[in-house]
């Protein structure tokens, strides 16, 4: 097995003081041997700054951007690491995670991407969801293009590339709002498969409970036309993304009306 490569680690945030602290220690109490942070802050006013100032092992900068593309764009510049990553201020590693990466990597040096498992948990950090999470890792361990391409089922914190393959493939667009992050990695896809790796390597937080009824036809709407876009040749799972959203999107809406 080759060294472990090194991993650069990208944190968006802005006024992330209640979260930005768990978000570091998480990275910082990783195993592997070479981690680098880079903390990419939008001008946060809400006392942030001072948590950054006193934290140690990350490299950060705080000016104004213009949203989340722009600062993980800045983060994956300033990156180090052979392997980069997104965490966003809100989210965290489970411990070990980067070892396990760092492994798999070195274990297959032609894959250009990896991805895992990822739990999603509330604001007090409790596991939510839970049904939704086995649905996508059912999904991951069956992981084609043309799968992927009918659904968005791959994880961002879960998620790593080497800078390599980051070149080639571009930056984050600003072109999305909400599906910047598969319209990327269907991108990478399009280099090669990921390293699918069976485990826990990251908790996403939802804790404003759900999107408003607009978001979250605006995130479907989205994630169709991505995939539209990426799916040449593959006009079959192109339909399905489009029928499958619109029925999310039914289900959401008849679930939002028996709660009134």
């Amino acid at each position: 097995m080759s060294a472990l490569p090194s991993i650069t680690v990208v944190t968006p945030c802005l006024n992330a003081a209640d979260t930005i602290a768990e978000c570091i220690e998480s990275v910082r109490s990783q195993d592997h041997p070479a981690v680098d942070h880079v903390v990419v802050d939008g001008g946060s006013t809400d006392g942030t700054l001072d948590l950054l100032q006193a934290a140690s092992g990350i490299r950060w900068v705080s000016e104004p951007d213009g949203g989340r593309p722009e600062a993980a764009n800045k983060g994956a510049r300033m990156s180090a690491g052979e392997i980069v990553a997104w965490l966003n201020a809100d989210d965290r590693y489970e411990p070990g995670a980067l070892r396990t990466v760092g492994e798999a990597f070195a274990a297959h040096p032609g894959a250009v991407w990896a991805t895992g498992y990822c739990r999603i948990i509330d604001a007090d950090g409790l596991e939510v969801r839970r049904p939704v999470t086995r649905y996508k890792n059912f999904l991951l361990r069956h992981w084609s293009l043309p799968l992927y391409l009918t659904q968005n089922f791959v994880s961002d914190p879960a998620t790593f590339v080497r800078r390599s393959a980051l070149e080639r493939a571009g930056p984050i667009s600003s072109r999305w709002r909400w599906s910047h992050d598969y319209d990327l990695w269907l991108r990478v896809a399009a280099l090669g498969p990921p390293i699918v790796i069976e485990r826990e390597l990251a908790c996403f937080r939802m804790a404003d409970g759900s999107l408003s009824m607009t978001g979250f036809e605006g995130q479907f709407r989205e994630h169709e036309e991505v995939a539209r876009i990426h799916g040449e040749g593959h006009r079959v799972a192109v339909a399905v993304n489009a029928a499958i959203s619109r029925v999310i999107v039914a289900v959401y809406r008849l679930m939002r009306l028996r709660r009134r």
